[in-house]
């Protein structure tokens, strides 16, 4: 059964609003700790080797 785009959009958009001035962490967002960038760099140095 597909979906009406609108009504995708209308939901995303109704969310997006919502979260407006609401200040999240990168914990809260994505359930792991913050990393720096060189953390992130250090576990990803062979993806660029």
């Amino acid at each position: 059964m597909r979906q009406d785009p609108r009504v995708i959009l209308d939901a995303l958009f109704d969310g997006w609003a919502k979260s407006v001035g609401v200040p999240a962490t990168a914990q809260q967002i994505t359930g792991r700790p913050a990393r720096t960038f060189a953390q992130w760099a250090t576990d990803h140095a062979a993806d660029f080797a």
